[in-house]
């Protein structure tokens, strides 16, 4: 019998619990226990991978929303065999006329691939881009290649294919950075979804740049060989696309020497032999053309032309001189399809004269036509400089109504290239007085400083080195003179004085909000800073680059549109070859207003006084009849810049004159700028019918005489210092002048004579000084004064002294004439 020891166990583990058969004493194995460190590794991968995954999305969105909506690009049947149009309305039938057919100025003639040899084209994937009819734009192999130099701290450019090239090409971005090669991969792969790979090595052929001037192969060679791109020999390929990688340094015509690294030299001839060679491997190499080939053309010589002897290359001459306007409208269009598209501006310039678009242009040709007549003809304005110059003037004319460019001239004489300099558009130019009205007495009506009655001393604002600041160009103050007075004889003295009261600072503001002019704030030069926020530049037009007539006209506009502003224009649309509008002007006749109708009607009121007045008008050369006409004229220091700024009920029309290398004009020429003006501006009007200015209801506004002195109501002490005017109930004077008064006639006990005028009343000024008539004819004083602010302690005058101040109009200059009482200081200095 097995007797067994049933008592129980003193080990009380479970024995169906797993956990108890590991044993027990000594011998157990204790649990691993991870350490402090491994925790500290595990937090840092996890914080990495955490960082990683969002800036892996940061990316994605950055791609989605940034990259992506930039990275479409249009060749949109660009095809430089296409011609683009300019066209204009006719102004009698409303139908649009062709106004001239464009043509590539570039040495490039489009050629379709069919006609470009194989070996020319396998001799460009080969070199270039040998994965180029495998992948989808991008070549990743190349692409991880160049990644990785960039890491290791080399050159990120390279790895670029056939398609990122020709995108390169079309937008001028070859900016070195990491978010360009972003950008040009989603770029190459979207443009190879749009366009088929003969499309895009068809472009690439046309579009390389090939050294001696030469765009596309189909130039090149002519340029170099010629002959026609398609009888090109294998030998003549491999050279030819040898150029595009460094034309400086390949370019087989110029047998420039170029040190090479171990110091010794070779010709630009000999690098191109070199790299033809390696062309011509490459293409042996890819199974392209035999072993046979490569030998024959390795051994065959080329025989290169001589620099220029390529004269006549077939359908690359144009002879065509484009017009002023013309010259314009095609720099505003393709300023503005590389700002709307980010074209480069050779694409935009390609697209312009041969993509086959149309260009609805702002053009009226009666217009023109005037401008032409007068411009093309020497004889209207013919002298020569001391130093040889022949003078120079431009023109540029606005209609009132719809804010558009409808003429212009960039220069006298016959234009003899197309796209040169347009003085219209492009020589910025001191305006002198012809600034006063915007800068000066637009702001100043209209912020409440003054009206045309206000009375303001014609007397030295102050004084710079001693003399008196400024000086007016009749060389004489008057005493008190009303605004509108001022205006009509171009008073300097009362101009800085109203800008005083305005503030410079109000001015530039109110140039660049309100008339859209652009000025210079502050600019620095060889440790000078200049700035046009002072009384000199704004009140006298002494400003540091200057207006163009463009400018000037657009905001002279704003007076005969009753204070409305509109962008001007040369176009008002752009249409490709399919019907799609690229480009529309943004111009609303409607317009931005900027002033009030009164500030408007005053200041043309003023402005017709130029033209039309009796008492030293300035402008009276530019009138004609027939039509209403407002202007200003303006001289600037010593005679360099004449100006004549003038506006109709129809047109505004802004003329300069001067040399391109600023001299002195010749007194005898008076202002060739009013002349000018008149000449084209009576034509523009021949058969137009009279028009009013609009101006306020006559209702609203009271007719009364008043003192040219005072801006009072005239009384018969007045004199002939009185003249009529319409103004707005609320700036209508209530009193009689005091600032002229009756002197009776006393008798010289002694001698028994009468003073007083000969029996008659005797006028004399409030202020002391006889209030006498300028006369004088039709002087402007210009900025012919120091063009500086006093306590400068700077003379700013050049060749001008202070007490003969020059003459606008060919009017000699006299000495001033001071009253005999001193003048009483100016306020506010």
């Amino acid at each position: 019998m097995d007797h067994r020891d049933t008592r129980p166990s003193s080990d009380r583990r479970d024995q169906r619990d797993p956990r108890d058969r590991r044993g027990a004493g000594p011998n157990k194995k204790k649990r691993k226990k991870h350490g402090r460190g491994f925790r500290v590794v595990m937090t840092v991968v996890l914080i990495l991978v955490i960082t990683l995954a969002m800036l892996l999305c940061m990316a994605a969105v950055y791609i989605k929303n940034v990259i992506i909506p930039e990275a479409g690009l249009e060749m949109a049947d660009f095809n430089p065999n296409l011609t683009s149009t300019m066209l204009y309305q006719d102004p009698d039938t409303g139908s649009y006329v062709t106004m001239q057919t464009l043509h590539g100025d570039e040495n490039r003639v489009w050629v379709d691939l069919s006609e470009i040899p194989k070996n020319l084209q396998n001799a460009a994937v080969a070199i270039e881009d040998k994965r180029f009819y495998d992948h989808g734009g991008v070549d990743w192999v190349r692409t991880a290649k160049a990644i990785l130099l960039m890491f290791t701290g080399g050159d990120i450019q390279g790895g670029s294919t056939i398609t990122q090239q020709l995108i390169k090409n079309m937008t001028d971005d070859d900016e070195v950075t990491v978010k360009r090669k972003v950008m040009e991969i989603f770029r190459a792969l979207e443009f190879e979804k749009n366009y088929s790979k003969e499309d895009i090595l068809e472009a690439y052929l046309n579009y390389i740049y090939l050294g001696q001037g030469c765009n596309g192969v189909y130039t090149a060679a002519y340029t170099y060989f010629g002959k026609h791109v398609s009888e090109l020999s294998l030998a003549e390929c491999a050279s030819l696309i040898g150029i595009t990688n460094n034309p400086s340094k390949y370019d087989p015509m110029s047998n420039r020497e170029i040190k090479t690294a171990d110091g010794q030299t070779k010709s630009t001839r000999e690098y191109n032999k070199e790299r033809q060679e390696r062309i011509l491997q490459a293409m042996l190499e890819q199974k392209m053309i035999s072993q046979e080939e490569y030998d024959q053309a390795v051994a065959e010589e080329l025989d290169f032309l001589e620099p220029g002897e390529a004269t006549d290359i077939p359908g690359a001459t144009n002879n065509t001189v484009y017009s002023w306007y013309e010259d314009q409208v095609i720099n505003d269009v393709i300023d503005d399809l590389v700002e709307t598209y980010g074209w480069s501006e050779t694409y935009a310039k390609d697209k312009v004269f041969s993509g086959g678009l149309e260009i609805y242009t702002c053009m009226n040709p009666n217009v023109q036509a005037a401008v032409d007549k007068v411009y093309q003809d020497r004889s209207n304005l013919n002298a020569t400089s001391s130093s040889g110059q022949e003078i120079q003037s431009a023109i540029t004319i606005v209609d009132n109504e719809t804010g558009r460019v409808v003429a212009m001239a960039g220069g006298m004489g016959e234009k003899t290239v197309s796209r040169g300099l347009n003085r219209a558009t492009s020589s910025k130019r001191p305006p002198g007085s012809s600034i006063k009205p915007l800068a000066v007495y637009a702001p100043a009506i209209e912020l409440g400083k003054v009206t045309p009655l206000t009375s303001v001393e014609d007397s030295p604002y102050g004084e710079v080195d001693g003399r008196a600041w400024p000086v007016n160009a009749t060389g004489r103050y008057q005493g008190d003179v009303t605004v509108a007075h001022a205006v009509e004889e171009s008073i300097n003295t009362v101009a800085v004085k109203v800008l005083d009261m305005v503030t410079p600072e109000t001015s530039f503001d109110f140039m660049q909000d309100k008339f859209h002019v652009e000025l210079v704030r502050a600019y620095t030069k060889n440790n000078m800073t200049y700035s046009d926020i002072n009384l000199a530049s704004l009140a006298l037009g002494g400003l540091t680059e200057g207006l163009t007539t463009y400018e000037m006209a657009a905001a002279y506009s704003v007076f005969p549109r009753q204070g409305t502003y509109i962008e001007p224009t040369t176009y008002t649309m752009v249409v490709d070859s399919n019907d799609q509008i690229l480009l529309r002007s943004e111009t609303e006749e409607e317009g931005e207003t900027v002033l009030s109708e009164r500030t408007a009607y005053y200041i043309t009121e003023m402005l017709q006084n130029v033209v039309t007045g009796t008492h030293g008008a300035t402008g009276t050369n530019a009138n004609f009849s027939g039509q209403e006409i407002a202007g200003k004229t303006g001289t600037t220091t010593s005679r360099k810049d004449l100006w004549f700024v003038g506006y109709t009920p129809y047109y505004t029309a802004a003329v300069w004159t001067g040399y391109d290398q600023q001299e002195r004009l010749a007194g005898y020429l008076g202002n060739p700028s009013t002349g000018l003006w008149k000449k084209v501006m009576s034509e523009v009007h021949k058969t137009l019918a009279y028009k009013d200015f609009d101006q306020p209801s006559q209702s609203d506004l009271r007719t009364v005489r008043y003192c040219m002195s005072s801006g009072m109501l005239a009384t018969s002490a007045c004199g002939s210092d009185v003249a009529t005017g319409s103004f707005y109930p609320d700036d209508v004077p209530t009193s009689s002048c005091t600032y002229h008064r009756v002197q009776q006639p006393t008798v010289d006990s002694g001698s028994g004579s009468t003073t007083g005028g000969g029996g008659g009343d005797s006028v004399t000024g409030g202020g002391g000084g006889t209030a006498t008539d300028p006369g004088g004819g039709a002087v402007d004083p210009g900025t012919d004064t120091p063009a500086t602010d006093p306590g400068t302690g700077t003379d700013p005058g050049t060749t001008t002294d202070p007490t003969t101040p020059p003459a606008e109009g060919g009017t000699e200059t006299t000495g001033r004439r001071r009253r005999e009482d001193p003048l009483p200081p100016a306020s506010g200095y």
